[in-house]
């Protein structure tokens, strides 16, 4: 009798077993069960100079990973050891192949070798210094001394990219140059399109700084007019113009190369100007939209002469927004 009871109240605990709990436990045991495979092979750099190694970076679909192993079409050319890593020969191709499932798995990418390729560089965070120029490709590693575990990157939204080197080497995708360190921070500034930047420390008293323009401090502060704290910004964002000095005409109000102070004001510029003409020609025409759509692609050497006039959204930037507004008011006729 004492069976029976035990075995009815083990039935009961199985029938009371939430469904949850077992959708769960099939859920981890169909994950177990799906074998993952590669959809991607990358590789840092394009062409690999002679001597020169990368390490392939693979991209697996959802599932278990199995063990993989590599080897090129042609070791003359390019070897690659058991981790991935690949290395230039000579001048040429060479095929890497990444097998899995023993051999039932396959992907692979081209390799190109040249002489005339530039060797990319590895650099220790801890060694770096203000102002140092990297190439597309090189390498920052965060060695776990005095700086640069992480880093913050500009980009083209005004604001920043947070890279955290601690955890992975930063091949960088473009040439930059290290325009900041605040402790374990880096502040790094890409040379592409679509950032224009200034040297704060080429500055003088009564400068004019367009507002969307990234000012490089470096090493020097910033200091409002009209506040007496100093901030500390290696790159002063367009969006700081507003928030910190002002909504005016942004000056510098002196410099002081001693003390690395920049003092920035905002002025109020009164003065009849023609909505949209940033030509200033005194006309608002289809040529102001041609030169401000060719500024916000970042078109080398196109210059606006009165960028306030085409902030149409009134917001202290000029956007696509802005574009759009000034587009809409020539098809209108508005004057």
């Amino acid at each position: 009798m004492r069976k029976t009871v035990k075995a009815m109240l083990i039935a009961g605990c199985i029938c009371c077993t939430p469904m949850s709990a077992l959708t769960t436990a099939q859920t981890v045991c169909a994950y177990d069960q799906l074998i993952a495979s590669v959809t991607k092979v990358s590789i840092a750099k394009d062409v690999l100079a002679i001597g020169e190694s990368a390490k392939l970076e693979l991209t697996w679909s959802s599932g278990k990973q199995n063990e993989v192993t590599f080897s090129s079409s042609d070791e003359s050319v390019a070897t690659v050891d058991k981790d991935g890593v690949v290395t230039g020969i000579a001048d040429g191709k060479a095929t890497i192949t990444v097998s899995y499932l023993e051999g039932k798995g396959v992907k692979t990418i081209d390799i190109s070798v040249s002489h005339e390729a530039v060797k990319s560089e590895v650099y220790n965070t801890s060694e770096v210094s203000l102002g140092d120029k990297f190439r597309k490709y090189d390498t920052l590693h965060y060695d776990g001394k005095s700086k640069g575990s992480c880093a913050n990157v500009v980009n083209t939204k005004g604001n920043y990219d947070l890279v955290y080197i601690n955890i992975d080497d930063y091949v960088l995708p473009f040439d930059a140059e290290l325009v900041g360190i605040d402790g374990l921070v880096i502040y790094i500034a890409p040379d592409i399109e679509g950032i224009t930047y200034l040297d704060g420390r080429k500055l003088n008293a009564g400068d004019v700084i367009d507002r969307n323009t990234h000012l490089l401090c470096y090493d020097y502060k910033i200091k409002s007019a009209d506040k007496s704290s100093r901030m500390i910004f290696p790159v002063f964002l367009p969006e700081y113009y507003g928030e910190y000095i002002g909504d005016g005409e942004i000056k510098v109000k002196s410099i002081d190369h001693d003390a690395k102070v920049i003092e920035l004001e905002s002025v109020d510029v009164k003065a009849d100007t023609v909505d949209g003409d940033v030509n200033s020609d005194g006309e608002f025409a289809v040529s102001d939209a041609v030169i401000l759509q060719r500024w916000l692609l970042g078109v080398p050497d196109t210059k606006l002469n009165d960028w306030r006039s085409a902030d149409l959204c009134s917001d202290g930037k000029l956007d696509v927004f802005d574009l759009c507004f000034m587009k809409k008011k020539l098809l209108s006729g508005q004057e």
